[in-house]
């Protein structure tokens, strides 16, 4: 069991953070660790990224701090990611940690599934209830190809125990035209024997290797070509949801649909991020707006960290296009491994 290091000042009752555009932000997606086991190939080099130095990942108890500060500034929802979050030594400390907090946030976590069958019976225990499986084929070969390893048995065993266990499960695919665009009807099929919701992304250029322009599908496109395998109802896309959702009388489940890469999403949007160095995003076309970990780390009071974060916010960007112009032209874009996707 670990605990915030130090106690943080209770906020005024209905405190939240809200940007200049109104939009409250109230979700935080934590990156435990650049590591990861896949080498995807829309996120990285085949010989990976250059990892961050083990002295300057948080530890564990840092990260918690910096969450317990964030909830009590009204933080609601906290999704663990990395790299794969599963292979951060620790990971399910922190869980159990923030479940335990005065005012636990909801807890998520995104992960490839290649360590699911070892961990899920840990991982019901802590609190989790929402679980993204990044998951972009349904065949061994293909997989192989996009994830530059072997690992679809472990993964699609992963995947069957998730489904049949209580959590609410969301599958993400990012869609590579050429690689994996011919399985749509695949997962169309998993969609109509389960209830579960299967999301097509828009790939982004974050690879880490000089951010190389994806060859790209539209979610139009996306949604154009889901047709010719099924009937479509549109359900929208939820207050602050990123994803645009159909539904069917053929399907137990949902699909859907992020435009990751044409940021339909970007004025409700309410999302932090935070990596596993305490740099904080305030958008993820962005470049970081506060090092929170250094402050920590410096002997910063927690009010002054709380003060770095209002800071941060109020220079928040109207959305993602206007973030991205903002970076150095030069500067090569970070893999999502590193951002925390």
């Amino acid at each position: 069991m670990i605990h915030p290091t130090r106690r943080v000042t209770p906020a005024p009752s209905g405190e939240h953070l809200e940007d200049p555009f109104g939009r409250r932000l109230d979700y935080l997606r934590l990156s435990v660790t650049d590591r990861c086991n896949l080498r995807c190939r829309y996120c990285m080099p085949a010989t990976g990224v250059a990892k961050v130095g083990h002295d300057d990942v948080l530890r564990i108890e840092e990260m918690l701090e910096l969450c317990s500060i964030l909830v009590d500034l009204g933080v609601r929802k906290i999704r663990l990611t990395g790299g794969e979050p599963l292979v951060r030594r620790g990971v399910l400390d922190l869980l159990r940690g923030l479940d335990e907090l005065p005012t636990p946030p909801t807890l998520a976590v995104t992960t490839n599934g290649v360590l699911i069958e070892d961990k899920l019976d840990a991982l019901l225990a802590t609190g989790v209830d929402r679980v993204n499986l990044s998951l972009d084929s349904l065949r061994p070969e293909t997989f192989a190809r996009i994830t530059r390893r072997d690992d679809f048995d472990r993964v699609r065993r992963g995947l069957d125990l998730l489904l049949a266990s209580p959590l609410n499960l969301k599958i993400n695919v990012v869609v590579l035209p050429g690689t994996n665009d011919h399985e749509f009807g695949d997962f169309v099929d998993l969609v109509r024997d389960h209830d579960v919701t299967v999301r097509f992304i828009e790939p982004m250029p974050f690879d880490g290797d000089g951010g190389r322009e994806a060859t790209s599908m539209d979610g139009d496109t996306i949604v154009d070509r889901l047709r010719t395998h099924v009937d479509l109802r549109p359900l929208g896309r939820g207050p602050r949801d990123v994803a645009e959702t159909w539904e069917s009388d053929a399907l137990r489940g949902r699909l859907g649909v992020i435009r990751a890469h044409t940021r339909a999403f970007c004025a409700d949007c309410n999302r932090l991020r935070l990596d596993a160095r305490g740099r904080l995003r305030t958008c993820l076309y962005g470049t970081p707006s506060a090092d929170l970990g250094a402050i920590l780390r410096s002997g910063g009071h927690p009010d002054t960290v709380r003060g770095a974060i209002a800071e941060a916010i109020t220079r928040r960007h109207a959305d993602g296009y206007v973030a991205e112009a903002t970076r150095c032209r030069t500067t090569t874009n970070e893999s999502m491994s590193s951002i925390g996707g």
